[in-house]
């Protein structure tokens, strides 16, 4: 009996290892200009060393009449300490008039995970800053309100019932930021009370009090550093 347990023990993780490597998960990515999104999307589609992208190369959408067109999302494969994930994304850009892209991509495709992510500058003022917090609460009160700008019918059913199974909450661009304080709290696996978040305190409450779980996390996507990591902790949760 004992050996026949195990053998169905071991039949169960690797039926779930495999539905894991090729069940794609929708995960939508957001967050206010030049904070990394693109970066992500192509370190995501090939990692490897990644270059600087200039301001003037921001992502745009095209508009039809008064209406951005929604990017298709593209397929992206995971792969870190033998785990391997497959996830489906968009490449959304993060300037106040595309913020309605983010929540028309999140309900119509009904994102399982949102990752919103900003970079130093939120915690250093200014108009950066502004946009980058401005962002947050925006995504936060439509997941809240449920306050979604349906494109059709069937957007709007979907709608109704969304809600997200975890926001991430991506403290993006490291490599500037972590000093001796984002070390030790990496150690304790506490980076969540670092200063870099105090700017989203009050919505992340606001989300954990109408029942969305959240979590924070740092990368540095230019380098690579912590992407895969974060990613895979969050689709496990």
């Amino acid at each position: 009996m004992a050996v026949g347990g195990s053998v169905l023990v071991g039949v169960a993780l690797w039926g779930k290892q495999i539905y894991n490597n090729w069940r794609p998960r929708k995960v939508g990515i957001y967050g206010a200009s030049m904070v990394g999104k693109t970066t992500l999307d192509k370190y995501m589609t090939t990692p490897g060393e990644m270059e600087e992208i200039p301001e003037d190369e921001r992502t745009e959408h095209f508009k039809i009449l008064s209406r951005y067109l929604l990017p298709k999302p593209s397929r992206k494969r995971l792969r870190w300490k033998g785990e391997r994930r497959v996830i489906h994304s968009a490449d959304i850009g993060g300037q106040e008039r595309f913020w309605n892209l983010w929540v028309d991509d999140m309900v119509s495709r009904q994102c399982e995970f949102v990752v919103y992510m900003f970079d130093d500058r939120a915690f250093t003022g200014g108009g950066d800053a502004i946009e980058q917090i401005g962002g947050f609460r925006f995504l936060v009160d439509s997941l809240i309100e449920r306050n979604y700008r349906y494109r059709n019918w069937k957007s709007w059913k979907k709608g109704k019932k969304y809600c997200p199974r975890l926001v991430l909450l991506v403290a993006n661009k490291a490599d500037r930021f972590f000093d001796d304080n984002a070390a030790k709290l990496w150690q304790q696996e506490r980076i969540g009370e670092h200063k870099i978040f105090d700017p989203f305190r009050d919505d992340l409450i606001r989300l954990q009090k109408a029942g969305i779980p959240t979590n924070r996390s740092f990368m540095a996507t230019r380098i690579g550093w912590n992407v895969e990591s974060s990613l895979l902790d969050m689709l496990d949760y």
